[in-house]
């Protein structure tokens, strides 16, 4: 298992949704050039599995993951896949469990301290805060921090390349983008060199905090 600090080497994550499989690669692939360092293709991609093998060959074995799942299946194939991690949008210790037994990064779905706690117990090694644009953003991860500092966190779900240094000043490990990189434009027109400017804003911002 790849360690929290190696799976996410900038602290910035590409999270990609189309239901265009090519185009997702593609997209992906732009978001790795223009300097994220880790990748996620949530399970709602067509052929998602072979997206992600597509990926590690390509991109040098940077650190891929599956998101939105939902059971212990789906752990089994993503890493017969090569993923790094696998991600879900709620509290599931069946595949908690599913990720220990494969060796991969449990990155699980809460939004309210009672759910961070149970995230926790049930062995996620990173705890999903989404969708943190609904709830107050750097400002809850601030409150979060409080009473549940300790817990690694990850947030997704309306994150603005705008706040991305917000959030890891508030003490985030790992930011998540999904519409803000891969903009509803971009993907329409595909406009791989829009995503490749993005991403190079996004991992700027996380640079110059970290510097």
């Amino acid at each position: 298992m790849l360690g929290i600090r190696e799976a996410f080497p900038n602290r910035v994550v590409s999270v990609m949704r189309t239901h265009d499989a090519e185009l997702a690669f593609r997209a992906s692939i732009a978001a790795h050039e223009g300097g994220i360092g880790t990748l996620e293709i949530t399970s709602t991609v067509p052929s998602c599995y072979d997206i992600i093998s597509g990926l590690v060959a390509s991109t040098d074995g940077a650190p891929i993951g599956l998101g939105t799942v939902w059971d212990p299946g789906a752990v089994r194939r993503a890493a017969k896949a090569g993923a790094s991690f696998v991600s879900t949008p709620v509290v599931l210790p069946e595949v908690a469990e599913a990720c220990r037994k494969h060796d991969l990064l449990c990155v699980m779905g809460a939004l309210t301290p009672n759910e961070v706690y149970q995230a926790r117990l049930a062995g996620a090694n990173l705890v999903k805060i989404f969708p943190i644009a609904s709830v107050g953003g750097p400002d809850y991860i601030s409150w979060l921090r409080g009473p549940l500092g300790d817990v690694p966190y990850w947030v997704s779900g309306g994150v603005e390349i705008e706040d991305v240094n917000r959030y890891l000043e508030a003490g985030v490990l790992a930011v998540g983008l999904s519409g803000s990189l891969f903009t509803s434009r971009a993907l329409a027109q595909g406009d791989l060199d829009a995503i490749r400017e993005r991403a190079r804003r996004a991992v700027a911002a996380a640079a110059a905090l970290v510097a």
